[in-house]
């Protein structure tokens, strides 16, 4: 009689996990005492081969790996064996909750192993002739406690110097042996695996190189362009002065020696008087960009100064003035630069009185509050449209208002303010209705 092998499955399924009891029974048969399998199980030695050939192509190709080989979880691992003259019996018990087929095929590679052992010497040299690769190590391993390993993992060594890859196989899966095939990566292969991220990487690394210098080159021309056009202003500024000056002297010589023209030398002095204050506006914006640096701080009274500003513009318009809100005689003391604060306030003033019509009513209110000053200055004028109210700041902007346009001016007052209110670490806000007045309120930090 041959020899015949036959296994015997007792399965208790309790909630997520399986009780599974396996008896795997050979009967010996004394005049041919070698193995052979049951029809379920593989019976052919270069099936297995194939079987872990193909195993390890397929894992090498993963791209979800792990790093740390973790063991599937069993409890209650049991294995025995009972041997009478007649019968060799294996019984497996243990717990799991693993799909029912892996069982079946654990089973199936327990048969095989039994019929073709796995041999390190007949798998080496066959596995690194199918990978291309002469380093390639196995070493078998069997696992301990209740760990078991139904299915094959990758394993990948990033590191730098010796990169590889481990493919774990369990080749008797009852037995709990695995087989560890250690591939080491060439640098070659991984470069020609990597080629396309490699050249989009290096693509955009060169378009990031073109742009950072074509930026760097724009930033350096408009800082040479900015500064040549300061040069220009402040060249002009100073030969237009000269000149101006003489003309504003002859003018007033000839209105205390002429008579009969007075009411035109009146207008010749008042337009030498507004081209000297453009000039005077437009060298104050060329320079408020590096104000910062040249700012002079000192500890002043800031309705002194206010007292001050208004009795200047009192005395250069011919508008009446009427305060309708006078400035506190209290003291309030302040740091900053006073000729700038001086030059920010006249700015306001000349603006509110410019556009309130026939009379200007001004109200002042200063306070020192949350180590800030806070000061604003509200007219009755002809207001400002909520359309025009974001562009008030921009140099050389004015409003399309016709009333406006019919006045002298070149838009630089409130761009100065601007700048020298910031220059201070301070900001500027603007409040107006058409026909209603402007309210321009300015903070400035306090230390």
């Amino acid at each position: 009689m041959n020899q015949e092998t036959y296994t015997l499955y007792l399965s208790d399924l309790k909630k997520s996990t399986t009780d599974w009891t396996i008896s795997i029974n050979t009967v010996k048969n004394p005049e041919k005492p070698a193995i052979q399998h049951s029809r379920d199980s593989i019976d052919d030695p270069q099936k297995k081969t194939e079987y872990l050939l193909k195993e390890i192509n397929k894992n090498l190709l993963l791209t979800d790996t792990i790093t740390t080989l973790q063991k599937d979880s069993t409890t209650k691992w049991k294995e025995k064996l009972f041997e009478t003259d007649s019968t060799l019996s294996t019984v497996f018990r243990f717990k799991t909750a693993e799909n029912q087929n892996l069982v079946y095929d654990a089973v199936d590679v327990f048969l095989a192993d039994m019929n073709s052992p796995f041999k390190i010497s007949d798998m080496d040299s066959l596995i690194q002739q199918k990978t291309g690769n002469t380093g390639t190590r196995i070493d078998t391993l069997s696992l301990s406690g209740d760990s078991v390993l139904w299915l094959p993992k990758t394993i990948k060594n990033l590191s730098v110097i010796s990169p590889s890859v481990t493919v774990v196989i369990p080749y008797n899966i009852l037995k709990r042996k695995i087989a560890n095939v250690n591939v080491p990566l060439v640098p070659a292969r991984i470069i020609k695996t990597m080629a396309i991220q490699i050249i989009v990487s290096m693509i955009f690394l060169i378009v990031l190189i073109v742009c950072l210098s074509l930026q760097i080159q724009t930033i350096s021309r408009q800082q040479r362009i900015g500064k040549l056009r300061q040069n220009f202003v402040n060249t002009t500024i100073h030969e237009l002065k000269r000149p101006i000056q003489t003309l504003k002297t002859i003018v007033s010589y000839l209105q205390h020696s002429v008579s009969g023209e007075s009411e035109m030398l009146n207008n010749a002095r008042i337009e030498t008087d507004n081209l000297t204050s453009y000039l005077q506006k437009l060298r104050d914006v060329n320079q408020a960009e590096t104000m910062k640096e040249s700012l002079l701080f000192s500890f002043f009274d800031f309705p002194a100064l206010l007292n001050d500003c208004v009795e200047n513009i009192r005395r250069n318009t011919e508008k009446p003035l009427r305060i309708e809100k006078p400035i506190s005689h209290a003291p309030l003391f302040i740091t900053a630069d006073k000729t700038v604060m001086s030059n920010i306030i006249i700015n306001l003033l000349e603006n509110a009185v410019k556009y309130s019509g026939d009379e200007a009513t001004i109200r002042f209110r200063a306070e020192n509050r949350d180590n800030h000053l806070f000061f604003s200055i509200s007219d009755n004028g002809i207001g400002i449209a909520p359309s025009e109210q974001s562009h008030v700041f921009d140099p050389f902007f004015r409003s399309k208002n016709a009333y406006v346009t019919s006045l002298p001016g070149m838009g630089l007052g409130l761009s100065y303010v601007k700048m020298a209110v910031e220059a201070h670490g301070g900001t500027i806000e603007i409040q107006s209705k058409p026909n209603n007045g402007t309210t321009v309120t300015v903070k400035i930090p306090q230390q």
